[in-house]
């Protein structure tokens, strides 16, 4: 393609993302974005510092975005023949392409862009998945666009091929031929085709770029899970996730979207996971056009939008049966969401240091939670020491979970596991003779009053231990048993006299806890609700219930000179 001379599109992302990050500029950027725009300015600072795991370079970030203003439009009636990159798109394609790891690929290899429709997705990944196939010097690439049906999994290929069909120079630089169900480079034998959910298994893939369109109206991660371990031999494969909102589903979209907001919050760390979510906020009038620009940042560039969008507002008002979508499509707004209940502020202030060899004096009580025995189990102490309440713990999940983890890129948990936070168990279930000897080691170093469980998988393992000693008693499921254990914890991590040391998985499940009430509002933990893995959390506030309610216990401390509740 002819060459001219580039323009500064980092200056142009840059700008944009400082304009998100202002508080003064709230009415029209969303809380997401303006996460995302200080993580990508906190980053360029990162990326210069000595040591920093990841580098950030000019020419990478602008190469793609100039590639892509040089492809057509391919729909509609547009001023100009060839695209012109909204500000948006400038911030998220320098994003992903700008950051570099050691090794000189991308940093990013999952990114997430959720946005309301007809705010050209589809067409800006196209023009990623086009520049991945020709131009990130990758041998025999292939690109893979996937959605739940045929018919999806063609919108951003055939964006593509016909973005190849009107460019000559494109055809001629790249040696590239677009035929109706594949697009083919022949310079560097790779191919670009559409997939669709029914294919089970894709023998003989091996994507270096996957396209996954609209990925909320999946129901199952079957095509995620076949695409990501498919490109176990790239090093620097892309997972690109585009959408816009929907109806809550059992598919992979929960996980990912939770995934984001908690990375975008600092909750959780991922250098390879770059997420961009425009939505209205929660508390925005959803009829108030000042805050449409949350979800459809092209709104300031396309007047026949703003029109679209107002119709769709008058139907929905007009209308109940519109307004679920009017929410969903226009303003990508969650068909229903639960809030966590943790305050993040407040919990980051509670990371101090838990000294084990000086707390091994004192009395304390444990929770343990077995509820799960493929993904995640804890077991937790929690020790009462002048009005500070400190805890420890030890997770486990298994092998398998791990593998699944891993390749899907959500939940850090091989990172977890070399840090020691996590251990890891062979097989596909959780060995809970691997717990048991655990809990008997604990008993033995530290003095445990007592052991508050859930008999859920637990009967075995709880009468084992019940034989030789080990103080376990049933702790009950439900508000009844939970809220005491809960305001007191509440009252504890508010007011900082909690300590958990600096614990990951632990931060990960307070991140996630959702509450549920009783007709007397009385609170517990909601496992149905929470959008991801609570169970290190419950251990904790079983260990709460089993301090507040252990009327037992009390002489034991009163006879050691320790204050109690």
């Amino acid at each position: 393609m002819e060459s001219a001379e580039v323009s500064d599109y980092v200056a142009v992302a840059v700008e944009y993302a400082q304009e998100a990050a202002d508080d003064r500029n709230r009415e029209r950027f969303g809380k997401w974005i303006r996460l995302a725009a200080r993580r990508f300015l906190d980053d360029l600072k990162r990326a210069k510092k000595k040591g920093a795991p990841f580098t950030f370079d000019e020419w990478h970030a602008n190469d793609p975005c100039d590639f892509i203003e040089k492809l057509p439009h391919v729909e509609g009636r547009w001023e100009t023949p060839t695209i012109r990159l909204h500000r948006s798109d400038v911030f998220f394609l320098v994003n992903l392409f700008g950051f570099r790891n050691r090794q000189g690929g991308r940093r990013f290899t999952t990114a997430l862009k959720a946005i309301a429709r007809k705010n050209a997705k589809s067409t800006i990944a196209a023009g990623i998945a086009l520049y991945c196939q020709l131009c990130e010097d990758e041998e025999g690439p292939q690109v893979i666009s996937g959605a739940t049906t045929g018919s999806q999994a063609r919108i951003v290929f055939n964006i593509a091929r016909r973005m190849v069909e009107k460019t000559p120079e494109l055809r001629e630089a790249f040696d590239v031929e677009a035929f109706a169900s594949s697009i083919a480079s022949y310079s560097n034998g790779g191919f670009f085709k559409p997939i669709n959910a029914k294919a089970s298994t894709q023998d003989g893939l091996n994507p270096s770029c996957s396209v996954l369109d609209e990925i909320h109206a999946h129901k199952d991660a079957d095509l995620l899970n076949v695409i990501q371990s498919a490109a176990g031999a790239r090093k620097n494969p892309l997972f690109l996730f585009t959408t816009t909102e929907g109806y809550e589903s059992p598919g992979p979209w929960a996980e990912l979207r939770h995934f984001a907001k908690q990375l975008l919050e600092g909750k959780v760390e991922a250098d390879h996971f770059l997420a961009i979510y425009y939505a209205i906020d929660d508390d925005d009038d959803e009829f108030d056009e000042r805050a449409w620009a949350k979800a459809n940042p092209l709104m300031e560039v396309n007047p026949i939008l703003v029109d679209e969008i107002r119709k769709a507002a008058i139907e929905a008002k007009g209308m109940p049966g519109k307004l679920a979508e009017f929410r969903i499509k226009r303003l990508n707004r969650q068909s229903e969401s639960a809030d966590a209940w943790v305050v993040h502020e407040h919990w980051k202030a509670c990371a101090q240091p838990v000294d084990l060899e000086w707390l091994r004096q004192y009395p304390c009580w444990g929770g343990l939670d077995l509820a799960s025995n493929v993904d995640l189990a804890a077991f937790r102490l929690l020790w009462y020491v002048d009005e500070v309440y400190y805890t420890w713990g030890r997770k486990w999940t298994c092998r398998k979970k791990v593998e699944q983890r891993s390749e899907r890129g959500t939940v850090p948990y091989q990172s977890w596991i070399a840090a020691g936070y996590l251990e890891e168990t062979p097989g596909e279930i959780i060995d809970y003779d691997v717990i048991e000897a655990a809990i008997r080691e604990a008993s033995e170093q530290f003095k445990i009053l007592n052991i508050g469980y859930d008999k859920w998988n637990a009967a075995q393992l709880v009468a084992s231990l019940k034989d030789d000693g080990v103080p376990m008693q049933e702790f009950i499921q439900g508000p009844k048993s939970y809220h005491p254990a809960m305001k007191e914890f509440e009252r504890a991590y508010l007011a900082h006299q909690f300590a958990y040391g600096t614990d990951p998985v632990l931060t990960w499940c307070a991140a996630n806890l959702v509450t549920r009430l009783d007709q007397n509002m009385n609170m517990a933990p909601d496992k149905r609700r929470s959008a991801e893995k609570i169970d290190d959390m419950v251990a904790l506030l079983m260990a709460f219930g089993m301090a507040v309610g252990g009327k037992d216990t009390s002489s034991v401390y009163e006879q050691r000179g320790i204050r109690t509740l």
